[in-house]
């Protein structure tokens, strides 16, 4: 069914409206100021097909005639018509109205009118917008539009956490995830050193480090860290390989912990291309700096790539050069191991988002 065009000086509102409607298949309808209907979209027009949109119709006309049809098909009406209508078009008056409907269509329903009289009401099923908490209740307490534009917020910083190769996770008192990021899933998936025991509780491979991890956990709860944020270390899944946890408190009075797990390797080829590439180190640069990134000591890198330690000092010597002249790393091995592992971190998501 054709949907006709909204007029070209629609007020801001209603343009709003007409987006979130068209974004989630909702229904949209707008009135004048004597409550005649002057737009319908194609949701509306398809969901009350009973309705005859080619002749003039009033919020009220469509309203009786809604309960008519309900009626003929064995939905049981107001017992009152006229004190429901009255009472419907009373709480119309106010500036905004949010309410649900279950018939023809569990809807999710904002009503909202401008002081020119102009009004217009948006339509969701609340499992098309991922608010199906919102249909509990007779009125919602929270605005539809409202919700709506928290949900596609919270939507916008979880997709930002899942672009990170860090385990990311918001944890309870009670050591429960209450949300976590894609690497962080995939952490525990594989059980590199967390998972979650019978009650989904997060906990490590030993006693001791699930202990540690739970009391810093409790504290950070509580607001009571005795830093910003707390670092511990836990072993992996592959033997010698260790994961480094940072523990800090979660949105004031949210009673929840942030637990950041950083990834305990990284994929050398890919950190070590992005370095010759990006950065203009040579490949021998490059591997060790990827090298270093991943923990190792110069030394330990030299043996590993057979060539001398004076050797891997000129090379360390040659890259900070390099990285320093794009203001990109702190002086000294230290600093160059932290910012090319958080390097490795971005560039092992943006290949895991990529392989998806």
């Amino acid at each position: 069914m054709q949907e006709p065009p909204l007029a070209w000086d629609i007020p801001q509102p209603f343009v709003d409206l007409a987006v979130t409607a068209s974004r989630y298949d909702a229904t949209l309808a707008i009135y004048d100021a004597e409550d005649r209907l002057i737009f319908a979209n194609g949701v509306i027009r398809k969901l009350y097909s009973f309705f005859d949109f080619s002749v003039p119709q009033t919020f009220e006309s469509m309203l009786r005639k809604s309960w008519e049809y309900g009626e003929s098909i064995g939905v049981a009406g107001p017992k009152d018509p006229e004190e429901s209508v009255a009472y419907t078009n009373m709480r119309r008056r106010g500036e905004r109205l949010e309410f649900v409907r279950r018939y023809p269509a569990n809807l999710l329903c904002s009503h909202l009118r401008l002081p020119n009289g102009l009004n217009a009401q948006l339509r969701i099923e609340p499992e098309k917008a991922g608010l199906e908490h919102l249909f509990c209740s007779q009125s919602p307490t929270l605005g539809l539009m409202e919700a709506i534009r928290q949900r596609e917020e919270a939507a916008q910083k979880a997709a930002a956490l899942d672009c990170l190769a860090f385990g990311v996770a918001v944890v309870g008192p009670d050591r429960k995830i209450r949300h976590r990021n894609e690497a962080m899933s995939d952490l525990l998936m594989r059980c590199d050193g967390l998972r979650l025991d019978e009650l989904g509780r997060v906990t490590c491979a030993s006693p001791e480090e699930s202990a540690a991890l739970g009391r810093l956990i409790a504290l950070a709860c509580l607001e009571k860290l005795p830093n910003p944020s707390m670092t511990i270390g836990f072993r992996g899944a592959i033997p010698g390989q260790v994961h480094t946890a940072s523990i800090s408190a979660g949105a004031a009075r949210s009673n929840t912990a942030v637990l950041v797990i950083a990834p305990a390797r990284m994929d050398i080829a890919a950190v070590s291309g992005v370095l010759r590439q990006d950065y203009g180190l040579t490949q021998a640069e490059a591997e060790l700096a990827a090298r270093i990134g991943n923990g190792m000591t110069n030394d330990d890198v030299a043996k590993e790539l057979d060539k001398s330690q004076a050797t891997g000092r000129l090379h360390v010597k040659s890259i900070l050069k390099k990285l320093d002249r794009g203001e990109l790393a702190n002086r000294g091995q230290t600093g160059l191991a932290r910012w090319v592992a958080v390097l490795g971190a971005i560039t092992g998501a943006a290949r895991s988002r990529g392989n998806q």
